[in-house]
């Protein structure tokens, strides 16, 4: 998902951003609009990621985050236009700040030409490129009850990449863990790793420790990446106990149905391989839970080989984009 999607960070792109923007009307670039004025903006959205097939564009009649942000970017603006993303998410994760880049431009007023003498055509003046809370509040009012916001737009410079210009990005992986009659409460199903069986915390953070640095990350790789490099440098792994106590109340919490040990893993890398948040989640749970020993921990990795794993990968819908980093001096001042 995202730098864990097949296109992995250092590959080339895919073939569907390699594809020509459909024509534009007459006197309009493809990428920037109306020739006058150009500003590229950065938008930082969240979404539901069960409500889409993906982050990136599939073909006409898949719904993706991706395609929605386009068409209300289109409405807005008037003309057909693309959005370049950082991180294309996997079917049902979820983001609560992922980032794209699209440029947009102003039309010019109409010049009066009532007034021009002698055929000289009056020149319109430039217009000054939207604000960013023009952006985000005329994009989210287009995008209507689609499950995607953009929480916030930030001006950047013209030649500022979204994906390639990332510092860093940050997963969030949530289960909810311990014995349970086998429901789930409404408010955690399709956002949470439901696993019935209590997980030893500390095997799992010793076993997260022995993860973290550079290595070489084949074993938590599938065949569908398409990194150069199966190398990598993962800067965290945290594996941290999450009560909920400052998001519900002690009724909740104090429920038969709800009482169980949620567990929040935080992974933070430059990028990461396609799948890799999602497999190292699975040995975690596997180490937590006695199906994989700590000591077996170190021979998976240096295996470099996914069948070395022996576990199933976490599924998605616990899976969610927390934050993608950017150097601030790439951010414009002013609105």
């Amino acid at each position: 998902s995202g730098p864990e999607s097949p296109a992995c960070s250092g590959s080339t792109l895919g073939p569907r951003e390699r594809e020509s923007t459909p024509e534009p009307p007459s006197g309009i670039d493809a990428m920037t609009g109306p020739s006058t004025v150009a500003q590229r903006y950065l938008l930082v959205h969240e979404y539901v990621g069960q409500c889409f097939s993906g982050w990136q564009k599939q073909p006409e009649g898949v719904k993706t985050v991706q395609s929605v942000l386009e068409r209300a970017v289109s409405e807005f603006i008037g003309y057909e236009t693309i959005v370049m993303g950082s991180s294309r998410t996997d079917t049902g994760v979820h983001a609560l700040a992922n980032t794209c880049h699209v440029d947009l431009c102003r039309r010019p007023r109409k010049a009066n030409f009532s007034e021009c003498e002698d055929n000289e055509m009056e020149v319109a003046p430039k217009r000054r490129p939207y604000s960013c809370y023009d952006v985000r509040k005329a994009i989210n009012a287009r995008i209507g009850e689609d499950q995607v916001r953009v929480t916030r737009v930030v001006k950047v410079g013209p030649d500022f990449h979204a994906r390639f210009q990332a510092k860093g990005r940050t997963y969030f992986y949530r289960i909810a863990c311990g014995p349970s009659d086998g429901l789930m409460s409404l408010f955690h199903s399709g956002q949470c790793w439901d696993v019935t069986k209590d997980l030893d915390v500390s095997l799992m953070r010793k076993a997260a420790a022995l993860l973290v640095g550079t290595h070489d990350f084949s074993s938590f790789r599938t065949s569908k990446c398409q990194a150069t490099s199966p190398v990598k440098t993962l800067e965290s792994l945290k594996v941290e106990v999450d009560d909920g106590r400052h998001y519900w109340p002690m009724r909740y919490l104090g429920d038969e149905v709800t009482r169980r040990r949620n567990l929040l893993v935080t992974a933070t890398a430059r990028s990461f391989l396609y799948h890799q948040v999602r497999l190292m989640v699975g040995l975690l749970k596997a180490v937590g839970c006695g199906e994989i020993r700590l000591e077996d921990v170190s021979a998976i990795l240096e295996a470099r080989d996914v069948r070395a794993l022996r576990t199933a990968m976490a599924p998605a819908h616990g899976l969610y984009l927390a934050n993608v980093e950017y150097d601030p001096k790439d951010f414009e001042d002013g609105d």
